[in-house]
């Protein structure tokens, strides 16, 4: 998908993937029913199009699926560290794959030139992560002040995802979600703002993200909004463009606006600064450049 849109053969947006997660038998992002048996795991794919994990259960076969990550066309590795919310096999409080394991696809990723981020709520697993070498800490929702300062001390940046949190809050029982699931949505927006604050206070560059996935996309301006919640608008704001950009390691490209990057803009009727709830209102937006050409225009 993400080779079709950057063809412009569909229209859609820049797309930076890391292809399948990599997670271990049993942990966050393997998530088949308690009767499936582990082989019949990739029996889910959909070549070419879906691949939601690839199982790695030591670092020979941590090795071996990052680069056929890498073959399928990832830009850069995603790796399931500690249990999750949405999780079926294990907990909140669980670590996921060794430093060893995590390791492996470190080294494989700087071969290429590009990093490992990591699904990560409790600091043990982080730290493990951020000890074999990972750029990038999603969630963070135990970050306390130890483990903010050895992310700073790394350059490991941290990517809080409230939106979904707020989305589950919402709508749990909708969504599906047994009361097992359920409870562990409570103490997650609190945590991740406390180490958002955290990461904040010791230097850690703090990105945006919103784990919003599906097919419905319309609430990811909702970080924005509860992120300016928390800090300034201003503060959301740099979080989504330049230090994101920063991260995803095309900072020379876009982010900021500056002669010689792609013009990537947004305008908005009225001041998202001084209305935050502008950034969650796709009626307020009356213009998009992407890469310098006008996708959309209602002015």
């Amino acid at each position: 998908l993400a080779g079709v849109v950057a063809s412009g053969k569909i229209p859609g947006p820049r797309i930076i993937q890391c292809g399948p997660i990599q997670c271990q038998t049993g942990g966050h992002g393997h998530l088949a029913a308690e009767w499936e048996p582990t082989s019949d795991w990739s029996d889910h794919d959909i070549p070419g199009l879906r691949c939601m994990s690839l199982l790695s259960d030591g670092p020979h076969e941590m090795r071996k699926n990052v680069r056929e990550t890498f073959r399928r066309g990832a830009d850069f590795l995603k790796l399931c560290v500690t249990g999750g919310v949405v999780s079926t096999h294990d907990k909140l409080t669980d670590t996921q794959f060794t430093v060893d394991e995590i390791e492996v696809a470190v080294e494989e990723a700087n071969a290429r030139g590009t990093y490992v981020t990591v699904h990560a709520h409790n600091n043990e697993g982080i730290r493990n992560a951020v000890t074999a070498g990972a750029k990038c800490v999603e969630h963070g929702s135990d970050i306390d002040d130890e483990t903010a300062k050895l992310m700073a001390e790394h350059d490991v940046a941290l990517v809080p995802t409230l939106a979904v949190v707020q989305a589950l809050s919402d709508s749990a029982a909708s969504a599906g979600l047994p009361e097992s699931i359920s409870a562990r949505i409570g103490q997650m927006m609190q945590g991740q703002i406390d180490g958002l604050l955290a990461a904040r206070n010791a230097g850690v560059r703090v990105g945006l993200g919103s784990d919003l996935i599906g097919t419905d996309q319309t609430g990811r301006g909702m970080e924005l909004v509860l992120r300016a919640k928390v800090e300034t608008p201003m503060d959301a704001l740099v979080s989504a463009t330049r230090i994101n950009a920063d991260i995803l390691g095309i900072a020379d490209e876009v982010g900021t606006i500056e002669v010689g990057k792609f013009a990537d803009l947004v305008a908005f009727r009225g001041n998202p600064l001084t209305d935050p709830s502008i950034f969650a209102d796709r009626e307020r937006i009356a213009l998009v450049i992407q890469s310098g050409r006008v996708v959309k225009d209602c002015r």
